[in-house]
């Protein structure tokens, strides 16, 4: 086999959210419930999966990319493709000019290339002629912000349901004068992308949008950032003083992709990010995302990503990638949230039912996810590294640390996280 190519289905996360009483805050607009995989998407994952074997059959070829382009869950006419070094990479972008396809992104450190294609029989002609210059041929799957979780309880999950509201960060131990935690630390936020908000007047945020709809954010980026570094007098984040990169790779819908997830965590390392919070998630094991991950940490920056909303016993990507500090939401209770995905290898949970956090427009609002569970985590990771802790020590010095439980590891991992 000449080369692999992976195809997943679609992932998200949810949050549920509602008015906090008493503020005037707008209420957010629902997000797409659970969705059904199609036989027909199943049918285009099958069919695409046999590209890696027909790469000497250019006219059979041709039907796969058409299949990949029609089937759910992955964005059409894209593909991201992973070379064998360095040369062949620069030919390939000698050649795309030449063949009509363009190239969105390329990272000579990834060696690979986001490429979107007009012409499937050209786009096959060039894979199959040059076949042996490529690593991986991937789709670019879909990657979710939230969508309403069901209240409902499976084998799978505890189904904890008490929500913290102004409880959780006294819940975690982030109490006291906390003006100066996180100060010299930068936490990359990967979302939707923030806006002016009250509870982030004062707050450090450089801004970099990289889907580029020109149409309005979604208040998701501005929860997970308040969370963080919020200054709200009741309900902040956890280190106020953090700087927050803000980078956007999910639209107005909430909806992004792999690639866009790899490239700003690329970005984020970049500009000097020590954390990067990922409060979204695919299904799809995405070479690209996985790669840039493993930068990430080669470089000593701490990833951090939500376990995901579907109640499922698989947590999302890229929370369940080898290293990253994967985090599940725990109830008021200490049990395990109706919705948060269960997983071997979930290292950690954090408070996510009922957390007050901002919003789009003025206000606050009570919103559940391992979104909320995750940016938290991203805050005591910030608040550390402000303290000097070794960053490579706060894995150890976080499952050390935790409030303990008697549910089941991969349910909430090591326990709640808890400042020391």
């Amino acid at each position: 086999m000449l080369c692999a190519l992976a195809f997943g289905t679609l992932g998200w996360l949810a949050l549920q959210t509602t008015e906090v009483k008493d503020v005037n805050a707008a209420k957010p607009a629902a997000f797409p419930a659970k969705r059904v995989i199609k036989e027909s998407r199943k049918e285009a994952a099958q069919a695409v999966a046999e590209i890696s074997e027909k790469l000497e059959v250019e006219a059979d070829l041709t039907d796969k990319l058409k299949a990949l382009s029609e089937a759910d869950g992955v964005v059409a006419g894209e593909l991201v493709l992973t070379f064998k070094s360095p040369e062949a990479l620069n030919a390939f972008r000698i050649r795309a000019s030449l063949e009509g396809i363009d190239i969105l992104y390329s990272d000579a450190r990834l060696l690979v290339a986001r490429v979107k294609y007009r012409d499937a029989k050209k786009m096959a002609a060039e894979l199959s002629e040059h076949a042996r210059e490529y690593d991986n041929i991937g789709a670019n799957y879909h990657a979710w912000v939230p969508g309403t979780p069901q209240a409902s309880k499976d084998s799978a999950n505890a189904g904890g349901s008490a929500p913290f509201e102004s409880s959780a960060l006294a819940a975690i131990g982030a109490v006291g004068d906390r003006s100066r935690w996180g100060a010299g630390v930068k936490v990359a936020v990967l979302d939707t992308g923030v806006t002016d908000h009250p509870t982030l007047q004062g707050v450090k945020i450089t801004h970099t949008d990289l889907v580029k709809d020109g149409q309005p954010f979604h208040g998701h980026g501005n929860a997970m950032t308040s969370l963080i570094a919020g200054r709200d007098a009741e309900n902040g984040g956890v280190s106020p003083a953090t700087e927050i990169l803000d980078i956007r790779v999910a639209d107005s819908k909430g909806q992004g992709n792999t690639a866009f997830v790899s490239q700003g965590i690329m970005l984020a390392v970049d500009s000097g990010a020590r954390v990067i919070s990922i409060s979204l998630g695919s299904t799809a094991d995405a070479a690209m995302l996985r790669n840039a991950v493993e930068y990430a940490r080669s470089r000593g920056v701490i990833v951090v990503a939500a376990a995901g909303n579907e109640q499922q016993a698989q947590l999302s990507y890229p929370a369940a990638y080898q290293g990253v500090i994967s985090v599940a939401a725990v109830d008021a209770q200490g049990q395990q949230a109706y919705f948060s995905n269960s997983g071997e290898g979930l290292f950690i949970s954090a408070p996510g039912v009922g957390i007050v956090s901002a919003y789009s427009g003025p206000g606050m609002v009570i919103g559940s996810g391992t979104s909320q569970a995750t940016a938290l985590t991203s805050g005591v990771i910030s608040s550390l590294l402000s303290r000097n802790y070794n960053a490579t020590n706060i894995p150890q010095i976080l499952q050390n640390n935790v409030v303990r439980s008697s549910a089941p590891a991969n349910q909430v991992g090591a326990g709640m996280v808890h400042l020391p």
